[in-house]
Order: C-alpha cells, then structure tokens, then sequence
C-alpha cells in the first residue's frame, strides 16, 4: 500500500508541475478588430514573436501548456506594428484589459501589483510627455528663457517621477532597468604632477578611464534575469561596448579578470550567468586577436571543467575541455615540441636543427584557398628578412597528394626549408588542434611561440616591434 502511495505521489508531484509549468495571458481590447494578435518579447539585440492568438469578441488568450515565461518585458501586438509592452515577474497568469482607442494609456492589470505599478508609471510618463510636445508648439513663440525653463520643469518632474518609482519598488524590473542606464559616475581624481611640477593631464586622463571602465557595470544587477529580456538599449549594446571597445586594448590576463569578476556577480541568478559564460567563452572562442585564446581556456577550465556549466550535457563539455587542451599548446611562450619531417628528397629535418634566432612554423597546402594567397607573402618577407633577423623556415605539407605538394613549390619557387608533414614523429594536426591552413608560428631561437594569427601583411612590422623589445607579453 505504501509502494502505491508513493507511486501516486510522484504523479501527483509532476502532474502539478506540469501546471505550474504554463503560462497564460488573457487579453480583452475594447474595440478591437485584429483578426489576430502577436505575443513577443525582447532579448539582447533583437525582438521576437512568442506566440499568437485570435481574435474572440475582442479577447485575446495566448496560452502553452509546456513553457513558462521568463522574467522581462513583454508586448502584445498587430500586424501594423501598434504595440503595448507588459512586465513577466514570476507570474505566468496574467489578466490585461485596454481600449481600441489607446491600448497604453487604457490598459489596466488584474491581479499583478508589478503591472499596475508599470502601468501607472508609463501612464505618468506619457502625459509629461504629451506636454513636452505641446510646449514644442509654441517654442516659436516663446522666449528662450521660458521655453528652457518650463522644459527644466517637466524635465524635472519626469526625474522625480522615476526616482519615486525607484524608492517605492527597489526590486521592479523596471528599476533594474533605470538604474541600469544610469552613467558612471567618476571622480575627479587628485592633481597628478609631472617632474617639472606640471599637472599631468594624460596620467589624470588616464586614471579617470580606468576607473570608468573598474566601474562600468557598477549600475548593473547582474541577479536579474530580466535584463536580459529587455530593449537593446537598456543591457545589450552597453554589455557589447564593454567588450569590443573596452576590453579592446586590454591584456588577456586583465580581460580574464574583468570576466570573472563579472561572471561571479550573476552566480546564482537563473539565466545571467549561463548567458555570461556562455557568450564571453564563445566570445574567445572566435577571436582572431593573438593571445585571446587563452581566455577561452582559461574559461572552459574555470566553469566548465569545474562543473559549473550544469546547462550543457557531459559529452558536450569533455569536448570543450579535450579542444581546451590542445589549445594550450600553443599559447604564447609555449615551447613546440621538436618536430621531425622528410623534405621533397625524403632528408628528414627537425625543428631543432634550425640555428636562427627566429623561426617561422608553416603549416600549408597546396590545394588552400587561403595558402595561395598568404604562403607567397609569407616567402617575400622570409626573403626581405631571413639575413636581417637570422631567420629560418619550416614548412609543413598538410596535403594528402605529394606529387601536387612538390609541384607547387616549384611553381612558386619556394626555397626554404619544405617537409612533408604525412611522415612526422607526431600527430602535429591533433598536437596543435589544426583544423584550417595556413597556420603560422613565429618561434624565437628557444622554440617558444612569439607570435601567431598574424596575418602576412603585418608580420615584418610584429617582428621588427618584437626584436626591438615593444611587445612584451
């Protein structure tokens, strides 16, 4: 009888939270004769169709018996592009009532204090908003003086209207929202003087940017999902900023550290974290910038080799982790490991065995698109520089057929150092991770990769700024 029990409890436990599990906004428009209506809702940079409903006497129900919504703002909307935005906070039965005649200013919730105190506030914004326009008419005719000061005024009550709202509901999406895209405020900092007594208005300059940047989500409540879910302008393109302007001239390590600090700010939330790790991990993952995938390791052994990447199945991430892996052998200053290959005449060389102070590993083909274009550029600089730099070529043959391979290097008159990479003493494709040619490795004269995925145009300029001693790692 007990085994019965528990039995019928368990079905019990998930036939309620099938329930549970289901959303359903019940919509009635006074008026209204759309034949049918959409259901959207905003995340990151884009808008995007939920779910529809028809028409029924002016009742609209949008319903899914599977799915819930998660928290953030939402619309209603027709064809025509005329819209009404609502709040999703937890609740997945919500009751909306408007007019035909304006779905905003009408549109009252039943049941959800979190819609009525939205409603009320765009309501509020929208008549100050109605006498900016109206006092726009007569700015023609107005003294400057007026104009600006009756604008100052409704200006000002639009402030105390949302900052009321603020006090009133700390913990509304919609306050997540304002003070989101509140500014950073920085500090003046204190006088920075030169040796000659000077004010050293860069290093001034220079500690005002990075306290703006130390600071730059400081406004941010990375505990809330529903940012996630909100007008671009609100999260997404202030989080892009971040990242591609930002973080731009940034080291790798300082980048990792940003991530971090960052990431552990939404531990615990439902959504923001999963999105953190997912996209700055891709974000590296992508990166054409030398030394960017670091970062990405450094990711995948942080949350996904830690377990904390709960979201993805285990095969998905023992693949993250094995790609992860290999990617660190070849992070900067990483040494490569000797590599032995037969040349056109079947000499084997090994890396080793090159004497210059530098050393460019090749890994090519003659049938690359890409090869075609890049290897001859790479020959030119290795010929305008090998005596200037003491620099020597290895370069590996990744194709399969050897007749083609030594066919286009006398077409292209390649006299440095050619192996064929089919016979080596190791698996330097799964070694290196190497998917695509070319692959290029500047080496210095202990093997320790200097330089990589720097296209051939720039390379002469990196090793001139890395053999006077300005890039520094």
């Amino acid at each position: 009888m007990k085994r019965y029990y528990c039995i019928f409890a368990i079905m019990l436990f998930v036939l309620s939270s099938k329930t549970n599990a289901q959303y359903s906004v019940s919509l009635e428009i006074k008026g209204n004769k759309d034949s049918i209506l959409l259901l959207g809702n905003y995340y990151l940079n884009g808008t995007y169709s939920i779910d529809s409903a028809y028409n029924k006497k002016g009742k609209f129900v949008f319903e899914n018996k599977e799915k819930t919504l998660e928290d953030g703002i939402y619309f209603f909307a027709n064809r025509s592009g005329q819209y009404c935005e609502f709040i999703v906070d937890k609740e997945q039965k919500l009751s909306l009532k408007t007019d035909e005649k304006d779905w905003i200013n009408n549109i009252t919730a039943k049941k959800s204090d979190v819609n009525k105190e939205y409603f009320d506030y765009m309501k509020e914004t929208n008549r100050l908003g109605l006498e900016v326009k109206e006092l726009n008419k007569y700015k023609a005719t107005m003294g400057e003086n007026e104009y600006n000061s009756k604008l100052k005024e409704l200006r000002s009550q639009n402030d105390s209207i949302k900052e009321d709202f603020i006090k009133r509901n700390p913990n509304h999406l919609l306050s997540k929202v304002f003070n989101a895209t509140r500014s950073v405020d920085v500090p003046e900092p204190e006088p920075i003087y030169k040796d000659d007594g000077s004010i050293d208005s860069v290093a001034m300059q220079m500690k005002k940017y990075n306290y703006y940047v130390s600071h730059y989500f400081d406004n941010i409540d990375f505990q809330c999902d529903g940012l996630l879910r909100t007008p671009q302008t609100v999260f997404h393109k202030y989080y892009e900023t971040f990242w591609e302007d930002m973080m731009k001239y940034q080291t790798k390590d300082s980048i990792f550290s940003y991530a971090v600090n960052i990431i552990e700010r939404a531990r615990g939330s439902k959504l923001m974290f999963k999105f953190l790790v997912h996209d700055i991990t891709e974000r590296y993952l992508r990166s054409p910038y030398m030394g960017h995938d670091e970062i990405y390791i450094n990711m995948i052994n942080k949350y996904y080799a830690s377990g904390d990447a709960i979201w993805m199945p285990p095969s998905s991430i023992d693949k993250e982790v094995a790609r992860a892996k290999k990617w660190s052998n070849s992070t900067l200053l990483k040494q490569v490991p000797n590599l032995a290959c037969p040349d056109t005449n079947d000499v084997v060389h090994d890396l080793y065995g090159l004497t210059g102070n530098y050393k460019l590993l090749i890994f090519w083909s003659y049938d690359c698109g890409h090869c075609a274009t890049e290897i001859p550029k790479l020959y030119k600089f290795y010929k305008d520089n090998k005596d200037i730099y003491k620099l020597d070529v290895m370069a590996v043959n990744s194709g399969s057929d050897i007749n083609q391979w030594k066919d286009k290097i006398k077409q292209l008159k390649l006299d440095w150092l050619n192996v064929n990479g089919l016979v080596a003493n190791y698996d330097w494709h799964e070694y290196f991770d190497l998917e695509t040619t070319p692959v290029v490795f500047l080496l210095d004269n202990q093997n320790r990769i200097i330089g990589k995925k720097i296209p051939a145009d720039n390379i002469e300029n990196y090793l001139k700024l890395y053999n006077e001693g300005k890039i520094k790692f």
